[in-house]
């Protein structure tokens, strides 16, 4: 049982065929309204044959993530017009050219009319959706959303929806713009006063006097905001046009004090409050998550102090051991020498880079240490990469290269190697430093290592490995990364 529910966990989040079913689903019930038995075997008729005749766009989505994979854009984009532009009109026509000869074609052109419009919808949505995620303005915007505007915002759907289908079922409603306008409007003003119960139960009652007094003090406020509002809601709505000269609402046939007018805010307020509860959890949860970020950001920041000296440490004595030779390419040296303390200096400081300059620093920093090694260096660096434009943290790998040199191919007396790799695959990333050793390590890493292990602790939890290999002659380091 609970692998079925995290398989079907897996596949809520990875694939959107959901949401096309619900489109199904939906325009299904629809249709059955209008039939004249409201029966399972009717309903499950109609989900079937709008399954059956929408069969394209749902293998579309399934297979969408595999088929952009396997074969060219242009083709995925002509699967896409078709699927959601062309296919429903060609449902539509076939459907109409046997209209004669089935008697329930109307219920079923209905269910096709709304499934096609719903899928759309539907994928206009996924599509701004994926767009919003990668757009940082957009998701900046986002996040400024308050809960109130999405509340009004439904409120004033909540009112078009409700005209429209009206409109569609078809009430006493002539559609004009200014029969729309004024039926919305109208029917707006009588969510208002729930929404005020809503308001006061959120913002006062469960906010203010039930952390304050307590749940006894918070259950006579409840009872108490009912008792003090409800007739003035009621009131208030029955002076409304739509409800004094129709049956929209119980107001109109039932009286101001009636029981229906006491109830509907009762369950309305008693059914928010699960809601407000998680809207607070959600609340709470954001401000220990932004904490949690601002204080793992604080110590990210800390460990790149710390890396800053300790690279300076090891180059001014690359730069003493340089001086001491009195070569003709110290100058050149200490140029180059410059240049890598820029890119810490500055690149350091950044949160991302690209990985071909990454790549670069470190090809920089290996020929600054050949030059000054006094001995041969079978050096190897095998590089396939997808995209050089990859963004990683910044000196990623320049704590695996100093280490093999100061702890494998400076000391060593004998020829000595350093082979790396590095390997891209998607938002994979493997990183392999693999140096000659000529006795087994004794002394400690030193601080290098374990600030690079704290910085991926705090940049990649749970999406990054290390492993370390020591072999009588070798020691190999391997760090794989999955980038978000």
């Amino acid at each position: 049982m609970q692998q079925f529910l995290k398989k079907t966990q897996h596949l809520l989040l990875t694939n959107n065929i959901w949401i096309f079913l619900a489109a199904i689903f939906f325009s299904s019930n629809i249709a059955l309204y209008n039939c004249d038995e409201q029966t399972w075997g009717n309903y499950w008729t109609l989900i079937f044959k709008t399954s059956l005749a929408f069969s394209p766009v749902l293998l579309l989505v399934v297979f969408r993530d595999w088929l952009s994979q396997r074969i060219p854009r242009l083709a995925i984009i002509g699967l896409w017009v078709y699927c959601f532009l062309l296919h429903p009109q060609l449902v539509k026509f076939l459907f109409a050219k046997v209209a004669s000869t089935m008697v329930e074609l109307g219920i079923g052109m209905v269910a096709i009319q709304t499934t096609a419009l719903l899928f759309i919808v539907a994928e206009m949505g996924i599509q701004v959706s994926k767009y919003g995620q990668k757009n940082q303005h957009i998701k900046r915007w986002t996040t400024k959303i308050s809960l109130e505007k999405v509340i009004w915002s439904s409120m004033v759907l909540f009112a078009i929806a409700y005209f429209t289908f009206g409109y569609i079922r078809g009430a006493d409603v002539q559609f004009t713009i200014g029969s729309f306008v004024s039926t919305v409007f109208q029917i707006f003003l009588i969510i208002i006063p729930y929404y005020a119960f809503y308001y006061i139960n959120h913002y006062f009652l469960v906010n203010k006097l039930l952390k304050q007094k307590g749940l006894i003090f918070y259950i006579f406020g409840f009872f108490a905001t009912i008792i003090f509002l409800y007739p003035i809601a009621a009131q208030f709505i029955a002076f409304i046009p739509l409800v004094k000269n129709g049956d929209i609402h119980p107001v109109s046939s039932a009286g101001i004090f009636s029981e229906i007018n006491f109830l509907v805010p009762f369950f309305g307020m008693l059914m928010s409050i699960p809601f407000i509860m998680i809207v607070r959890w959600f609340r709470q949860s954001k401000e220990l998550a932004n904490l949690a970020a601002e204080k793992s950001e604080t110590e990210l920041n800390l460990i790149k102090q710390q890396i800053n000296p300790h690279f300076f440490f090891n180059t001014l004595n690359n730069l003493y051991a340089l001086s001491l030779t009195k070569g003709e390419q110290t100058p050149e040296v200490i140029l180059q020498l410059s240049e890598l303390m820029r890119y810490v200096i500055y690149k350091g400081k950044e949160k991302h880079v690209f990985l071909k300059e990454e790549v670069k620093y470190i090809e920089d920093y290996i020929q600054l240490q050949q030059i000054r090694l006094a001995k041969k260096l079978d050096f190897k660096f095998e590089k396939n990469i997808e995209d050089e434009h990859l963004k990683i943290p910044p000196l990623l790998f320049i704590t695996f290269v100093e280490n093999a040199f100061k702890h494998g191919v400076e000391p060593a007396e004998n020829d000595c190697f350093l082979h790396l790799s590095l390997k891209t695959e998607g938002n994979q990333l493997v990183f392999v430093c693999k140096n000659s050793v000529e006795e087994q390590l004794k002394e400690p890493a030193g601080i290098g290592l374990e600030n690079l292990k704290r910085r991926l602790e705090l940049r990649f939890p749970k999406a990054h490995y290390i492993e370390i290999e020591e072999g009588k002659n070798e020691f190999i380091t391997t760090l794989k990364i999955k980038l978000n």
